[in-house]
């Protein structure tokens, strides 16, 4: 099949969770047989991949979009849609698209993540069926950070994009011909949107890690990987920095990687920000133990998989494992503070278990890569009904 995949940032590079996350529905996408073009903004000059196509260089995160954040905001508050959505609304994304159905529709067209629920009144013209793959229920997760935001005006416009996306998830999930999640929590809402026999939960089993060599001697003694400009990851980071780390003894060395990590700088001196980093895998192979210390968000940590799979002994809150079964020996869930700290004292002791954490992901692999050949084949080649429109969903 002709696949064409509308995302948001172009993911090859797999700098964050969403990114690693639709990078695997893509290579599993090839995997199978499948002619897959990637759409979406990229973070640099670099040339994309072949397969991939640049609409054009975009900071797509708020704080580091500059002057073209009020651009978006002004756009989405004449247009009445999500501050999100407008985000990754660009001209030359329709063109690109265009052009590459020009001898004649695709056979699918991927809406990756409900931000690009822009797209939607077109889809039909441009692929014979439509997947929606939902990152996350995203209306609840913007009401909650609406909830914690302490500035107005971040706070109005957070509950106003959770209200707009309350219509609109429905109307994608309506209008799709099949909907992928990423945990069982989302699977059940799209599923009361939009049918039951069209929601898949879908297995993501992350980047493929490699074992830890035995002979790697651990830099530091507690390792944090994430990106924590995210306000919901940074929630986590900040409770870990305030609640656990006096906890710890003065000698444990903590490391912090990952977008916006600097800010744990000068903090605590036992505490060291590493910014964004190139290899994730060798820094989680580097510490004695890694901590999630998730409080917040939604679907499933895509972090919390790899570090699984890095075999290197974890420490996560029970949010943090949220949609993961079957764990291996090498995880600890702790929630309060004392029991998260003794747990990374105790997991610091322990060895990597390698073969136990390879065998955890390979199945997961397995399963995942499963799933989406058997759905795609589910695909029926005629087109759905006619898609509603995008402005019935704010009515």
């Amino acid at each position: 099949m002709n696949i064409l995949f509308a995302t948001t940032s172009l993911p090859h590079g797999q700098t964050t969770g969403g990114e690693i996350a639709s990078q695997a529905f893509v290579d599993a996408m090839r995997k199978t047989g499948h002619f897959v073009q990637v759409f979406g903004f990229a973070r640099d000059f670099s040339p994309p991949p072949r397969g991939s196509v640049s609409v054009e260089l975009r900071a797509v995160e708020t704080a580091s979009a500059g002057l073209a954040k009020y651009i978006w905001l002004g756009r989405s508050l004449l247009t009445g849609r999500p501050y999100v959505c407008e985000k990754f609304r660009a001209h030359r994304y329709l063109d690109l698209l265009r052009r590459a159905t020009r001898l004649g529709k695709a056979d699918v067209l991927v809406i990756d993540h409900a931000q690009m629920g822009w797209l939607l009144p077109l889809a039909r013209r441009l692929a014979k069926s439509v997947i929606l793959v939902a990152h996350n229920h995203e209306a609840p997760l913007y009401a909650a950070e609406a909830a914690n935001e302490t500035r107005p005006l971040q706070r109005l416009m957070l509950k106003r994009d959770s209200h707009l996306l309350a219509h609109l998830e429905p109307l994608l999930a309506r209008a799709a011909d099949q909907v992928w999640t990423l945990s069982q929590n989302e699977q059940t809402a799209f599923s009361i949107m939009g049918g039951e026999s069209k929601t898949s939960l879908m297995p993501l089993a992350g980047r493929s890690i490699s074992p830890k060599d035995g002979l790697i001697s651990p830099s530091f003694d507690i390792g944090l990987l994430g990106t924590w400009a995210w306000d919901v990851n940074g929630r986590g980071l900040k409770w870990f920095i305030d609640k656990v780390v006096p906890l710890l003894p003065d000698h444990v060395t903590i490391c912090v990687a990952g977008r916006g990590s600097e800010r744990v700088n000068n903090i605590h001196p036992n505490v060291t920000g590493l910014g964004y980093i190139e290899d994730p895998v060798s820094f989680m192979h580097q510490a004695r133990v890694l901590a999630i210390p998730a409080v917040a968000g939604a679907g499933v940590q895509l972090k919390t998989i790899e570090a699984i799979a890095s075999g290197t002994p974890t420490v996560s809150t029970t949010l943090g494992v949220r949609g993961l079964d079957d764990l291996p020996a090498n995880v600890a869930i702790a929630d309060a503070p004392e029991q998260f700290t003794e747990a990374l004292l105790r997991q610091m002791l322990s060895a990597p278990n390698n073969d136990a954490a390879q065998a955890w992901a390979s199945d997961r692999q397995a399963r995942f890569e499963s799933l989406v050949a058997a759905q795609l084949g589910r695909l029926d080649a005629a087109p759905a009904s006619a898609t509603p429109s995008y402005e019935s969903a704010l009515a």
